[in-house]
């Protein structure tokens, strides 16, 4: 009974122990996981921190950006270096040496067997040994002339290589020629002050302006010869490059980044800051690039949409004229872009960032056209009301005074400058403010879709907002077509031209056009 009951004390004993044991790998188990789980959640907590921290930084970093775009602008050379245009060919000399070189022609020695020993020559090596001679002789013929055929077909690859050398280098000669011609020319063009030529290198010294590569590279260029004055209308970025945030925090409680907003004051500041900088650069750019301009006018606009009609605008935000010597006393580098501004006067929309409009200093583009001085067209019509019976030039002011009867500014141009164009209209709406040129046709047959092709070319070459095309007679079908095509050209037949006139001059006029009844009719609002 004793041993028994021994036994049974030392299995108790061992299964408290084995018990002991397992709780105690139970415990540790628990404290590991929970530790684990503590490591993972410090790790996360430390992760969304540097998250945060990250995108804190890149939004600071975007904000000094936008605040130094002058003065790393400043650091950038626009001057026109037409040298430096040019090409220097430098082909490389022919290495032969790429080319397999000649190989040793074949000797007699190489082939030539060895003389018979004396008891060679007793048991018959003698004419054994001339039969080698003779098979070493056929050996080596066969080996020289294989040995000149393949030399001739080393020195033919040899010759072919040369001349595909020479000819490559004549001909990287030759375009090099022909491309420092042009820019020989172009240079030439740009010294004699083709007005074509200046804007076209202008336009390319400003899409090379060092800016983000957010930023639009919209710029549209237009010179007066007469005036040296360059007008450059910029499409600037639009409120979405300043960051609205200043940073990021985490909410360890919520597990979240949360934004930390830029005050609204703050946004539109450095917007307005934004606009001046861009403003400055750009005038610097053009008269460095063109030491020879006199003058430098800068309209700033933005693409928007009218929240209220939907449709899509293009306000003027920021718009100056700087002349050269007024600009030469400034220092870029020290000014505060916005006082600058101010000291030039420019006009600067009181709320740039609710893109609030202005009307701009200058006319873009209207430098591209030569105005003659108006006349009063509309009193001939007391005595001659058939518009057939006026002569071209009474009837290109007709259609001017016809615009300014309805609130717009025109001008009639002079016929031997611009080809395809006989008025220019001008909208002063600040938000929907564009420029449009017209062409009038007194025929009295019907306007085709050549015609259509004209002014659309017109348009491009003017860089206008619109066409609109005048006559006293009919558009054809296509014609018609054309016009809704292109997407920007109206077009005023017989029938609108004669309600117009009704309507904004109070004149009631004929046209001795005989219409035929086939003849198509276009948008008939003004009819209603």
């Amino acid at each position: 009974m004793a041993r028994s009951s021994a036994g049974s004390s030392d299995w108790e004993r061992q299964r408290r122990q084995q018990a002991r044991e397992a709780e105690r790998q139970r415990r540790a188990a628990e404290a590991a996981a929970k530790a684990a789980k503590q490591a993972k959640r410090e790790q996360r907590i430390a992760a969304r921190k540097a998250e945060a921290e990250r995108r804190t930084n890149e939004i600071s970093a975007r904000a000094k950006q936008l605040e130094s775009i002058l003065s790393t602008g400043l650091r950038h050379d626009p001057r026109i270096n037409f040298e430096s245009l040019k090409r220097r060919p430098s082909p490389p000399v022919f290495d032969a040496g790429t080319h397999p070189e000649a190989e040793s022609q074949p000797e007699w020695e190489q082939y030539a067997p060895s003389q018979p020993g004396v008891f060679g020559a007793l048991f018959g090596g003698r004419e054994r040994h001339q039969q080698r001679v003779a098979e070493a002789h056929m050996a080596h013929r066969k080996a020289v002339q294989e040995w000149r055929a393949a030399e001739y077909r080393r020195r033919q690859r040899l010759d072919a290589a040369r001349r595909d050398h020479e000819e490559a280098a004549r001909r990287q000669i030759a375009e090099a020629v022909e491309h420092n011609r042009r820019v020989d020319r172009l240079a030439a063009e740009f010294t004699g002050r083709d007005p074509a030529t200046v804007e076209r290198l202008l336009g390319v010294i400003l899409d090379r302006v060092p800016l983000p590569n957010d930023f639009p590279r919209r710029a549209e260029v237009t010179y007066s010869k007469e005036s040296e004055q360059a007008l450059v209308q910029v499409q600037l970025p639009g409120r979405d490059v300043v960051p609205t945030v200043r940073g990021y925090r985490y909410v360890q409680s919520r597990d979240e980044l949360q934004a930390v907003p830029r005050p609204a004051k703050e946004i539109g500041e450095l917007y307005r800051l934004l606009l001046a900088q861009l403003a400055l650069l750009v005038i610097r750019v053009l008269f460095v690039a063109d030491p020879r301009l006199a003058s430098v006018g800068f309209n700033g606009h933005v693409d928007a949409t009218n929240p209220g009609t939907g449709q899509s605008e293009y306000p003027c935000l920021i718009s100056l004229a700087v002349k050269l010597s007024a600009f030469r006393e400034i220092n870029l580098h020290r000014v505060r872009p916005e006082a600058c501004l101010r000291h030039l006067r420019a006009l600067v929309s009181p709320h740039p960032y609710d893109l609030e409009p202005i009307t701009p200093i200058l006319d873009f583009d209207l430098t591209k056209f030569s105005f003659v001085e108006g006349m009063d067209a509309v009193s001939t019509l007391d005595s001659r009301p058939d518009l057939m019976k006026m002569n071209p030039t009474e009837f290109e002011h007709l259609v001017r005074q016809i615009f300014e009867a309805m609130g717009v500014e025109s001008w009639t141009t002079e016929r031997s400058y611009d080809d395809g164009v006989d008025a220019v209209v001008v909208n002063r709406s600040p938000l929907l403010g564009r420029l449009s040129i017209v062409q009038a046709k007194r025929y009295k047959n019907a306007i085709g879709p050549n015609h259509i092709r004209e002014l659309s070319g017109a348009i491009e070459e003017k860089k206008a907002g619109h066409g609109i095309l005048v006559t006293t007679s009919w558009f054809t079908a296509r014609s018609w077509q054309k016009a809704r095509e292109h997407g920007r050209i109206e077009l005023i037949d017989g029938n609108r031209l004669r309600y117009l006139i009704k309507e904004h001059l109070g004149k009631d006029v004929l046209i001795g056009v005989k219409r035929p009844r086939t003849a198509t009719t276009g948008p008939t609002e003004y009819e209603k």
